[in-house]
């Protein structure tokens, strides 16, 4: 038996993250939780259950920053097999930050041909930072 879990390092406050949760040679459906810990008290908390693979969102708080611990742990039934893990990492927790978007005038390219690129920047909520667009041309 195994398992992977995989999240970002960095959760932005205020956002609905992705935990990706595999358990290998998984026979049952497995209830996994998930805790957002910060100085010792839970501040968001998720389950779902996996069978294989399967995706969980956590709802992180706004205005959270700083150091805080992720713990995941699945088990089914107690009186069956208990936990079959447990485990815990350190997230940082950060402010939304803006995204920038690149965008091409086309999916693929020829050699020498010319690449028009579109650059934009947006807020959290997809707004734009600026009306400009940033126009960039390469031979």
């Amino acid at each position: 038996r195994g398992y992977l879990i995989a999240a970002p390092s960095v959760f932005r406050s205020g956002v609905e993250e992705a935990i990706s949760v595999t358990i290998f040679n998984s026979a049952k459906e497995t209830t996994v939780q998930i805790q957002l810990v910060v100085k010792g008290e839970a501040v968001s908390r998720s389950q779902g259950t996996v069978l294989d693979k399967g995706t969980i969102k956590l709802k992180v708080p706004s205005g959270l920053r700083g150091q805080a611990h992720l713990k995941v742990w699945g088990n089914r039934h107690l009186a069956e097999e208990g936990y079959i893990f447990h485990n815990y990492t350190t997230v940082t927790i950060d402010s939304k930050g803006s995204s920038v978007f690149i965008q091409t005038d086309k999916p693929v390219y020829k050699p020498k041909q010319k690449v028009l690129i579109n650059l934009f920047m947006v807020t959290s909520d997809l707004r734009p930072v600026n009306e400009r667009v940033k126009r960039i041309v390469f031979f």
